[in-house]
């Protein structure tokens, strides 16, 4: 009974994140499982005894006080700057409970990934496209975010069990697919995730090293492919749903510039921080006179529909850092980007480390990386908490000499 509870914690935690509710503002059951959890044990919890978790919480601490002043002095709405507290303080939650589950049991990561699973198979796609418009290279959106994320996902879990030159062979396969087909992102994390595992655990490679070393001549290389990349999609040997916006740009040789069009509202959050750099706009502020929609516009020298923002529209931040920058200043930011930094710099330092979970923790690696640079604020309470504590779990491991299981 022991061994089948601390399961099912973690898959109602997983799956119970697809049952939302409105509670001032988005809720579901997984959090509010993670809010008690977090309450109940909290003040008793022996995990407090390590120094690095200490840490972590106090700089969590000092995120959640700074965004309340932040917010109050950025003049935010009550209910926004509700909105904005709560990211905080959902993360804290999530990230407690997880690590109070992995560190005693790592291996209970499989059935937090197949929690996930579950919880997409259960409440679908997140987009009207379909599987074989996907398929097909006309709309790479149900790739992006419902086919592309659950494929990997059940490779995640195989790769803990199946330890083979082949898999780690298609993994990467999967990834350049995935590439082509128009889901960029993921298709260049899967990518890495399987290469450098194919270095560590079948070349016996120094990877750390190797990007210290050899950083220059490697970034050459991933250039080289990219124009390959752009040279074919530009010939129309490669066509898929997000290749348009390749095609539109004015330098498509650029990698800054994709970025540019398909991260536009990342871009404008540096001119969004820079016009109130000390306590920023507030969470989920109006976008005044829809400046940052028009300046985003002027980027890609795209049209907008004015009359379509009449009821007011959110100040655009498609950046975890960068938008907690925007919405709420530089203090902000700089705690926000102390708290992610202390999770890469310990998931770099397990790169050599070739455990069973290998594909596991530089899949969670370079996701927090790109997550952290251009997707919304609310990955820091949604995706990041099961990043942080799996990685950190695994570092704690590594670092005491333990063999994880």
């Amino acid at each position: 009974m022991k061994n089948i509870i601390p399961i099912l914690l973690m898959l109602f935690f997983q799956i119970g994140q697809g049952f939302s509710f409105s509670l001032g503002g988005t809720m579901n059951y997984g959090w509010i499982l993670a809010i008690i959890y977090t309450i109940a044990y909290m003040f008793s919890s022996r995990l407090f005894r390590i120094k690095e978790f200490r840490y972590i919480s106090i700089l969590y601490l000092i995120l959640f006080l700074l965004q309340i002043l932040a917010e109050h002095m950025a003049g935010n709405s009550f209910q926004n700057g509700i909105k904005g507290v709560a990211i905080d303080v959902v993360s804290y939650a999530s990230f407690f409970f997880l690590v109070s589950l992995l560190i005693k049991k790592p291996n209970l990561i499989v059935w937090a990934i197949i929690g996930t699973v579950i919880r997409m198979l259960i409440f679908g796609k997140e987009s009207e496209s379909s599987a074989e418009e996907a398929l097909a290279g006309e709309d790479a959106t149900y790739l992006k975010f419902f086919l592309g994320p659950l494929i990997v996902y059940v490779m995640l879990i195989i790769s803990v069990f199946l330890k083979t030159k082949m898999f780690t062979y298609l993994y990467m396969f999967v990834g350049l697919m995935f590439v082509v087909a128009g889901a960029r992102s993921l298709g260049l994390i899967t990518f890495l995730t399987g290469t450098f595992v194919f270095f560590v655990r079948f070349k016996k490679t120094d990877v750390t090293g190797m990007l210290k070393r050899y950083s220059i001549p490697l970034l050459l290389v991933f250039y080289g492919m990219y124009v390959f990349y752009a040279s074919n999609v530009m010939n129309g040997n490669i066509s898929a749903g997000n290749n348009s916006q390749l095609r539109d740009s004015k330098n498509p040789f650029n990698p800054l510039e994709i970025i540019k069009y398909s991260r536009t509202d990342a871009w404008i959050a540096v001119a969004e921080f820079t016009d109130k750099p000390l306590w920023g706009y507030g969470s989920w502020a109006d976008d005044p006179g829809l400046k940052y929609h028009l300046m985003m516009a002027q980027l890609t020298d795209s049209k907008i529909n004015i009359d379509a923002y009449n009821g007011g529209v959110v100040l655009p931040a498609h950046s975890v850092i960068l938008g907690k920058a925007a919405y709420n200043g530089i203090f902000v930011a700089l705690i926000t980007f102390f708290i992610i930094f202390f999770f890469v710099k310990r998931g770099f330092l397990l790169l050599n480390s070739n455990s069973i979970y290998m594909f596991v923790i530089m899949y969670f690696l370079y996701s927090l990386i790109w997550h952290s640079l251009f997707s919304p604020v609310g990955h820091l309470r949604d995706s990041f908490p099961l990043f942080f504590a799996f990685i950190w779990v695994c570092w704690y491991y590594e670092s005491n000499k333990k063999q994880i299981q």
